[in-house]
């Protein structure tokens, strides 16, 4: 007798407070052929729970931009951090072309508006969940435009620094073995983010990881940095 391969179910979890849209969504996979098992949040606490009580981890989180318990891209961004391999698609009402490249930039798979047809956007789930990424209009020469140029204008030091961040270095450490003050790092980290467009230490390894920053810079940290 031959052995039948068996195919675990997919597995997603929306992320959303609006019940209706969860409900319209869900509908929306359920029609398509593939086993689906979904999981519903209406916060971003209740996402962070079940991805801690879960044994096994979802194939793809739909996540809305605009939960109640959380600003903005800071659940992507913390997301991201504590689950770096999760693939995670932004589902927003807000598809500024910004909204977008920000998305993107901070380490999405895709971004689905909630403005889309219905066959249109099971048909960016499923090319997500493929391994696609999936983004309205945007290239990724367009989207990594702006990331490229702030990196171009790093110097040295300062690139010195931004791998020594993505090591996860914290600032005394980072000072001790460049051979400057503590002060000297945090001013470096401020032109940084400054440069790449960017609030905080997560946001800068997202965008250093976005463009396949190159290792192995070992710059002459003896020399003045201008910054």
């Amino acid at each position: 007798m031959t052995d039948q391969i068996r195919f675990m179910p997919t597995y997603i979890i929306i992320a959303d407070d609006h019940p209706l849209f969860r409900t319209a969504l869900i509908s929306l996979l359920t029609r398509l052929p593939e086993e689906f098992i979904i999981d519903e949040a209406d916060s971003f606490q209740d996402l962070i729970d079940l991805l801690k009580t879960k044994v096994i981890q979802p194939d793809l989180v739909l996540l809305d931009l605009k939960l109640p318990d959380i600003n903005g891209l800071d659940g992507l961004l913390s997301l991201k951090k504590s689950y770096s391999e999760l693939p995670v698609a932004v589902i927003s009402a807000f598809d500024e072309r910004s909204i977008i490249k920000q998305t993107r930039q901070y380490g999405a798979s895709g971004f689905i508006s909630k403005s889309m047809d219905s066959d249109s956007m099971t048909t960016r789930i499923m090319k997500i969940l493929q391994g696609d990424l999936c983004f309205p209009d945007c290239s990724d020469a367009d989207c990594n435009d702006k990331l490229a140029k702030g990196f171009k204008d790093l110097t040295p030091v300062q690139m010195k620094v931004l791998h020594l961040l993505k090591e996860g270095k914290p600032s005394k450490t980072m000072a001790d073995s460049m051979g400057v003050t503590e002060a000297t790092i945090k001013a470096h980290l401020t032109t940084i983010f400054r440069k790449l467009g960017v609030r905080n230490r997560t946001q800068a390894v997202i965008a250093a990881n976005q463009l396949e920053l190159p290792d192995g810079i070992q710059p002459d940290v003896t020399r003045p940095d201008q910054s």
